[in-house]
């Protein structure tokens, strides 16, 4: 099992410093999850203390502007510089966040909505979701092909390279359980699968969207990884068995070779994590 490396916070900031201490912690390595703050670039450990098992997109590269329109979370352009710190890292699986459908206004309605669950709201018969799910799909479309584009290029800059696809947790993600099918069916690249955060479909199954059984029915033999932590009341990040997960779903469709990444949230202690470990190997998912 891999530890992200948002549990660290402050308590160490470069990645071989992580790397070091999740040894410690007898963890295989870290991983950079979506939306973790990128760690400090420093000196690597020798192998096998750098064992960086999954590494996500935004987590390896400068963020945007703070003042920037949304946009992507990918740009080809950044397919080399994404590369080059994959292969620096040894990493063999990508990470890659969809991002929100960028239609007008549908980041910031699904900005909106997803504070609102977080804050333990219902969002049943809200008219803004209703907006969300009449949004053209024809829009969505081409921003689906300039993904595929993008992931062809990635794919092909890299042979052997893995790419699992993280939908997120917004009302207005990109991808659902329909594109994915669209995607996967026309790359056909046994290098691409779905990065499962089963708090992220918790959330948006929250919000009266995909339940999380539909994307393990879909997908299940196409995880490449799974961050394990739990939801509750708008909540993630919390240890597993403190929520609302269904962990015996989870494991009954959770391939044997899928990367595991504890991603509890900064606030738990190292002594959580054996907790959290003890858990996990009890409803069969570690």
């Amino acid at each position: 099992m891999f530890l992200a490396s948002s549990w660290f916070g402050q308590r160490a900031r470069d990645l071989g410093h992580q790397l070091r201490l999740a040894h410690s912690l007898r963890f295989e390595g870290v991983c950079p999850l979506p939306g973790a703050a990128a760690p400090e670039r420093a000196a690597l450990p020798p192998a096998p203390l750098l064992n960086v098992g999954a590494a996500a997109c935004d987590a390896l590269l400068p963020p945007a502007e703070p003042d920037a329109a949304p946009r992507r979370p990918w740009q080809p352009a950044q397919i080399p510089a994404f590369l080059a710190e994959l292969a620096r890292l040894n990493c063999q699986t990508a990470i890659l966040p969809c991002g929100t459908d960028l239609q007008p206004g549908a980041h910031e309605r699904g900005e909106r909505l997803l504070g609102r669950i977080r804050r333990g709201e219902s969002l049943a018969g809200d008219e803004a979701l209703e907006e969300l799910r009449l949004l053209d799909e024809l829009a969505a479309e081409r921003q689906l092909a300039a993904l595929a584009a993008f992931l062809h290029g990635l794919l092909r800059g890299a042979p052997g390279l893995r790419v699992a696809l993280a939908p997120g947790p917004s009302p207005a993600a990109l991808l659902t359980p329909a594109r994915l099918r669209l995607l996967l069916a026309e790359l056909r690249h046994p290098g691409l699968g779905l990065w499962l955060d089963p708090a992220d479909s918790a959330t948006r199954a929250a919000a009266g969207l995909a339940a999380p059984g539909d994307w393990l029915d879909s997908f299940g033999r196409h995880i490449f990884g799974v961050s394990l932590h739990d939801y509750a009341a708008g909540r993630d990040g919390l240890p597993p068995g403190a929520g609302t997960v269904d962990w015996a779903l989870v494991a009954d469709y959770l391939p044997r070779g899928a990367l595991r990444v504890l991603a509890l949230a900064p606030s738990y202690p190292e002594e959580w994590l054996a907790e959290a470990r003890s858990a996990l190997a009890a409803r069969r998912v570690a």
